[in-house]
């Protein structure tokens, strides 16, 4: 008699599953009021934490009231604190802020925030901005030069598609800025909240390493 035994395996490559929640990568709201106010991610699904810094101008360490809204992974964050400067103007250092970001696994990236610039009077904020990215200890590479910005006391989102950046996809070390926020006239306030970065989680992978195929012949004797 003879028996044939076949062997088949499927090996799953660890680490190339699909990001947890659809497309949110990270989102940052400030937290709930100015006692808990933080520049840390609210969440985030890359690889390690994100960071923020936010500086110059008379930067305001406890932010100023922020604006709800619904993230690109449905989560709710209910109207608490935003990032704010008090006196931005283009007399003082400019005011900036800057994130780092772990876009492994990631690609087709966009960026959000909302944003309040001031219209009241003589204390009327920014008119626009300059926007940059830079991948680990590279140059600052430009994207936006002096991005207009509606000054109405009214909060508006800002939204660019950065999918066409190839550069900055699947990178350890992702920097992106917003600088030269004055008007050069005018001192005024400027306040933004829910900044968001999205993406697409790169495809799943799944290797097959191997087909082992063990044909295993017995017979079986007659003894005499």
């Amino acid at each position: 008699m003879r028996k044939v035994i076949v062997l088949m395996a499927l090996v799953f490559l660890p680490g190339l599953s699909s990001p947890a929640k659809a497309d949110l990568m990270a989102i940052w709201d400030f937290g709930p009021d100015a006692t808990h106010y933080t520049l840390r991610p609210q969440d985030w699904y890359v690889d390690e934490e994100p960071t923020l810094m936010v500086s110059g101008a008379e930067y305001d360490i406890n932010g100023k009231n922020g604006v709800a809204y619904r993230d690109a992974a449905g989560g709710y964050h209910a109207a608490g604190q935003g990032g704010a400067w008090d006196d931005v103007s283009g007399t003082a250092s400019d005011a900036e802020w800057r994130m780092s970001v772990n876009t492994t696994g990631w690609q087709d990236m966009r960026i959000r925030w909302d944003y309040v610039s001031d219209a009241a009077g003589g204390n009327q904020g920014p008119t626009s901005f300059d926007f940059s990215y830079k991948v680990g200890l590279g140059s600052w590479v430009p994207v936006l030069n002096n991005q207009a910005i509606i000054r109405d006391d009214n909060w508006h989102e800002f939204s660019y598609d950065l999918s066409s950046i190839t550069a900055i996809e699947g990178q350890s070390d992702v920097w992106f800025r917003v600088d030269d926020l004055d008007q050069a006239d005018l001192n005024g306030d400027f306040k933004f909240d829910n900044l968001e970065l999205t993406g697409v989680p790169e495809p799943c992978s799944v290797a097959l390493l191997g087909i082992g195929v063990l044909v295993a012949f017995t017979r079986k004797r007659r003894f005499v």
